[in-house]
């Protein structure tokens, strides 16, 4: 949805070197925006803003530094508020605490310098793992919606954190002496260009490519669990989409969501795994890992709260259409 609304816009992305972030770099000039983007570099890498480097401000700070935030957040028009202390779920289960403390401290330090700055628009970038784990303990569980949040019990650390994220936010605007306008959207199964490939934190998408591409020279082929789990996958362009819409929303809103950014759809990890080895033309025997108890078992959730706010937003990109592409740059990325 092309739209003059962000021409000259001065937009400050956090975890802007990042998997979505970068992405939302890429749109947002395109949209004509004026864009800083910082990061740490933890996980974000310069490579992938490497097309975007002449036309945006880069920054490289770390936001658990209350005045890395209030200096970032100079001059801003709108901040993207992406960036988080993230990984595959066995990083979540092996360093639940780091998650927990880094994430909820990144989250205060970042919307109290943007409501300390009188910035009119922010988005956070909330994640379905708010929900709790016993709505997600079969294959086919049922979508889940908004307002099951509450009462709250998030399997993994990393849920706990963007709970509180949420409510700092909605809290702060409910209180009524806040300027600053805020859109909250509960993102699942977003993929794409410029993911982690570390086959220790990366998420299934990108790991499964990498593992197909190298095959069999980096060893087999694994899948963490036992393959009947679910999820569902969204491409990062209709992630950015709903981002944008959301914010433009703010224009007449002071509060937008939290919402579900997701699909509908979902597909088990043993058919995403095959579907991944389908594109890469080769014959490759799946290995099972279970040595880990599963915790989620089905992840969907209901999107209809999106589509009602954001003018009938829905993912766009088919599934496979969507894994070609990451395969072909994954598999350029690798090669270069």
């Amino acid at each position: 949805m092309k739209s003059t609304w962000w021409q000259n816009r001065s937009v400050l992305i956090t975890g802007g070197a990042g998997f979505i972030g970068s992405n939302l770099v890429e749109r947002l000039l395109r949209e004509g925006a004026r864009v800083r983007a910082l990061d740490n570099l933890e996980r974000g890498r310069l490579e992938y803003l490497s097309g975007s480097m002449d036309d945006i401000e880069f920054v490289r700070g770390d936001l658990k530094s209350l005045e890395v935030c209030q200096r970032a957040c100079q001059g801003i028009d709108v901040v993207f508020h992406l960036a988080s202390k993230v990984g595959g779920i066995r990083y979540y289960m092996d360093y639940a605490g780091d998650v927990f403390s880094e994430n909820t401290l990144m989250d205060h330090n970042m919307w109290s310098a943007a409501v300390r700055a009188n910035i009119p628009f922010y988005f956070y970038a909330s994640s379905a793992h708010v929900y709790p784990g016993d709505l997600q303990q079969t294959p086919d569980a049922p979508l889940i919606h908004e307002e099951q949040a509450y009462p709250a019990n998030p399997e993994l650390s990393y849920g706990w954190a963007k709970l509180i994220g949420e409510q700092l936010i909605q809290n702060t605007i409910n209180q009524g002496n806040c300027t600053t306008r805020a859109a909250i959207g509960r993102i699942i199964g977003s993929y794409g260009p410029n993911q982690d490939l570390d086959l220790a934190t990366g998420s299934c998408i990108p790991v499964f490519c990498r593992r197909a591409i190298r095959y069999p020279n980096e060893g087999p082929f694994t899948v963490l669990g036992t393959g009947a789990e679910t999820r569902s996958y969204h491409f990062v362009g209709d992630t950015i989409e709903a981002f944008l819409r959301s914010v433009q929303k703010l224009e007449s809103k002071r509060l937008v969501g939290p919402f579900n950014l997701g699909a509908e759809e979902r597909i088990s990890i043993g058919d995403l795994a095959r579907e991944i080895i389908a594109i890469s033309g080769k014959r490759i025997q799946i290995e099972w890992n279970t040595s880990h108890p599963t915790l989620i078992w089905g992840q969907a959730v209901d999107c209809s709260l999106a589509a009602k706010l954001l003018d009938g937003w829905k993912p766009e990109v088919s599934l496979r259409d969507g894994l070609s592409i990451c395969y072909d740059r994954i598999d350029r990325r690798l090669k270069a």
